[in-house]
């Protein structure tokens, strides 16, 4: 997170100067968004800062596609971005397409012939040595697995028909020691298309369903931004409008080779967010904003670069000064929107939509319950003395035993480290599920994901119980907006 942080400051700098970087980098390091991802170890901060890298390395390279040490630059960023996330793959298209605008819309100075050569080598060059390079790394981790235990994971890992399809050459290289980490690195890939395929449960402005809603992606981008930051969008977005037809707007083409030649910066941010909205809104999984990461750092500095733009353009002293004014009243504003949700920067929602209170109205998942909670909840219990007992159905990685219970030693006086390592009997803590019915203790404390989730199932799959019972509840107590508290009895 710290990394691309310095990255979107130092690019801006570059190329935009001091006062876009500033901007773009108070837009990064105070995004709610951010804030609520960047200290977990998963994939979302490190996929959009390599895909930022990789984009701008690959840029700077088109730019000059002679010089071979910018060459191995966007190689090295193409090839990290392909480790920290399969996704990444969507790299290739959008490259090709750079090439393909570039093409299009300059005149190269060697001429076409010469350009076309040289990013042909180029791109040939990129990918195969980036993938090379994500081979060598897969090298240590197959080297000296069995080739039956490999031959289990491709079959646990794929649903039949990818196994008929897929699996079975996967099956048949296997055994050759050099195409192992190649398989292994293939069967990742898979299994993200499968997954992807597949769908997840998926809440969405009180509705439900395991495939995808294709406006999901677009509504919690504007349920989940800082009113602040929308009000800047949109008023740049209007601006441009406005600019656009004020000019000539029937010469589409010749306007898109001039703001190609004069802003191919701004365009690739533009092409970026374009290009990854679409994916995101075609794809079949609906698992959190923090699928729209890779795109965030372009939206930032494209922001900051338009915004600083068009204070800058007004020549009016007057009117200068107001617009200086109220950039300076938004940006304190998305600050302290920032600072007063601390520490629950998760299910963050803009007050339009009645706040992070509100969240588990319109969205669940990552948007707003990943078990961040779990440790609030037990200060909560630990310090409410009306809390005897307490029922507990717990989403996430963390473990409530570890927090509730005493530990057990064996024999010897070692910690037992399994799941039998816990004594609970002494402890307000009771583990509970919807399956179990309803508890015989006096307060129960329901995750966010598992109330919404369990609409599903009594939508489409009903079980013996739910939680309907709760739901026609109002909670005691809302821990970080995430973990509901119920008087039972």
């Amino acid at each position: 997170a710290l990394i691309l942080g310095w990255g979107i400051y130092r690019f801006c700098l570059k190329h935009f100067g001091p006062e876009t970087a500033l901007l773009a980098l108070l837009f990064y390091t105070l995004s709610p968004n951010i804030l609520a991802h960047d200290h977990y170890v998963t994939t979302d901060i490190g996929i959009a800062a390599f895909i930022f890298f990789a984009v701008w390395s690959f840029v700077a390279w088109m730019q000059k596609p002679k010089s071979i040490k910018l060459m191995l630059v966007a190689t090295a960023c193409f090839s990290l971005a392909q480790l920290a996330k399969f996704s990444a793959v969507m790299l290739v298209p959008f490259y090709l397409a750079l090439i393909g605008i570039a093409l299009a819309t300059k005149k190269p100075k060697e001429g076409y012939k010469s350009a076309l050569w040289q990013y042909f080598i180029g791109l040939a060059c990129i990918f195969g040595l980036g993938m090379l390079l994500v081979i060598l790394f897969y090298i240590p981790h197959t080297i000296n697995m069995p080739a039956g235990v490999q031959d289990k994971l491709i079959v646990e890992s794929l649903p039949k028909g990818y196994n008929n399809l897929y699996g079975t050459y996967l099956r048949q290289y296997n055994d050759i020691s050099i195409v192992k980490p190649i398989a292994q690195y293939l069967l990742g890939m898979l299994m993200v298309f499968n997954r992807v395929q597949s769908g997840n449960i998926t809440y969405f402005l009180g509705d439900v369903t395991n495939q995808s809603f294709a406006w999901y992606f677009p509504v919690s981008f504007v349920l989940k931004t800082p009113i602040p930051m929308l009000i800047m969008i949109f008023g740049v977005l209007g601006l441009a409008i406005v600019n656009y037809i004020r000019k000539t707007p029937l010469k589409v083409w010749g306007n898109f080779k001039s703001y190609s030649n004069n802003h191919f910066l701004e365009l690739v941010c533009v092409g970026f967010i374009v290009f990854y909205s679409y994916l995101s809104i075609k794809g079949n999984l609906n698992l959190g904003i923090r699928h729209l990461f890779p795109m965030m750092p372009f939206i930032f500095v494209l922001l900051a670069k338009k915004t600083v733009e068009a204070v800058r353009s007004i020549k009016t002293k007057k009117y200068k000064t107001i617009a200086s004014g109220s950039l300076l009243v938004l940006c304190v504003w998305y600050a302290v929107t920032s600072f007063m949700l601390f520490p629950s920067y998760m299910p963050y929602i803009n007050s339009l939509f009645g706040g992070p209170a509100n969240a588990s109205k319109y969205l669940s998942d990552s948007n707003v319950d990943w078990g961040q909670d779990l440790t609030r909840l037990v200060t909560y219990v630990n310090n409410n003395p009306d809390i005897d007992k307490i029922a507990v159905d717990y989403f996430g990685g963390g473990d409530p035993k570890y927090y509730f219970c005493t530990r057990r030693l064996d024999g010897n006086g070692i910690l037992i480290k399994d799941s039998t390592g816990y004594d609970c009997t002494k402890s307000k803590y009771m583990d509970w599920h919807v399956d179990y019915g309803k508890p015989q203790t006096k307060y129960i404390a329901v995750s966010e994901t598992y109330l919404v989730s369990d609409l599903f199932y009594q939508k489409y799959n009903p079980r013996p119980y739910d939680y309907q019972w709760l739901r026609d509840k109002k909670p005691v107590k809302q821990i970080g907006n995430s973990i509901y508290i119920y008087k039972v009895r």
